[in-house]
């Protein structure tokens, strides 16, 4: 199991960069990003792709830094997954004594791990 790290790039607030939903030159602040970011998942109206994979597939290509994404603690957080699904360690003794919060975020990196997993099957 491994995660494909997009390599960071020069963007750093604000800059300009082609929009992959308007296809024009746009000046991005955080916010905008976020409006993007918010375009980029309005266009899969038949949510063929997860989340994580429509912000790879269209941010990553120009329009976003991946550093501007992950931060230590989100790295961290992605190597604990790794490790308890790598060594089958339990989050928590019992249902009742997980924190709720890492059950969540877990539970995204392993649906955004599996979508990666189905759509590699069907490239092969």
């Amino acid at each position: 199991m491994f995660f494909q790290k997009a390599e960071p790039n020069d963007l750093e607030f604000p800059y300009n960069a082609i929009s992959p939903t308007t296809g024009a030159l746009t000046y991005y602040t955080e916010e905008e990003l976020w409006n993007e970011i918010d375009r980029i998942l309005a266009e899969d109206t038949q949510r063929k792709f997860s989340i994580g994979q429509q912000c790879y597939f269209n941010l990553i290509s120009g329009c976003a830094n991946p550093a501007y994404f992950l931060d230590s603690a989100i790295a961290m957080t992605l190597e604990e997954y790794v490790l308890i699904k790598k060594f089958n360690i339990p989050v928590a003794q019992d249902i009742d004594s997980a924190d709720y919060a890492r059950l969540v975020t877990y539970s995204s990196i392993d649906d955004e791990y599996n979508a990666i997993i189905n759509m590699k099957k069907k490239d092969v």
